[in-house]
């Protein structure tokens, strides 16, 4: 059974009908820029994120370096802890709490002092650094901690959910 001369003259039009594909191209690639775009906006957050981690940990370390180490170890450095909370405004802990130990400026090791009591200038400088390179000596190092946690939008490979970034900064402080 043959169609009618109309319904095949319809049908012929239709297919040779040009109009509106550009609509259903867009349509299609839109969807996949949006696709590849949401991921990237995603990671980004997470590295800013990251980055303001890092921030709230060296305004902490630049506290310690102006106002120095006041008590000891056992108890809290609560203007520390203060710098790094209040230097973003993002939920940042300062995690572990900030310590202090003696040490060398090129980075060798020395015996570590207990610092139960209130520190003193002359806590670190009977140590010895054993590195030629240091001239120096021995002295007091604060490190400071911050913690953030990042919940992205979506699960990655290698990227779980949440994610808890930290950052360490260390600053000498005599």
């Amino acid at each position: 059974m043959e169609l009618p001369a109309v319904i095949r003259g319809f049908f012929a039009r239709t297919l040779r009908d040009r109009q509106g594909v550009a609509t259903v191209e867009l349509a299609l690639v839109s969807t996949l820029l949006v696709g590849m775009m949401l991921p990237l906006f995603d990671i980004g957050m997470g590295f800013y994120v990251k980055t303001q981690t890092h921030t709230a940990a060296e305004a902490g370390a630049e506290y310690a370096f102006i106002h120095g180490w006041t008590g000891s170890n056992s108890t809290g450095q609560p203007g520390m802890t203060s710098a790094v909370t209040n230097a973003t405004n993002l939920s940042v802990s300062s995690t572990p709490a900030p310590s202090l130990s003696c040490g060398c400026v090129d980075g060798t090791t020395i015996t570590a002092v207990a610092m139960t009591g209130s520190y003193q200038e002359t806590d670190c400088a009977g140590h010895a650094c054993t590195s030629p390179n240091n001239t120096v000596g021995a002295g007091a190092f604060v490190s400071v901690s911050a913690q953030a946690t990042y919940t992205p939008l979506f699960t990655y490979l290698g990227f779980g959910n949440p994610v808890t970034f930290t950052a360490t900064s260390v600053v000498r402080v005599k």
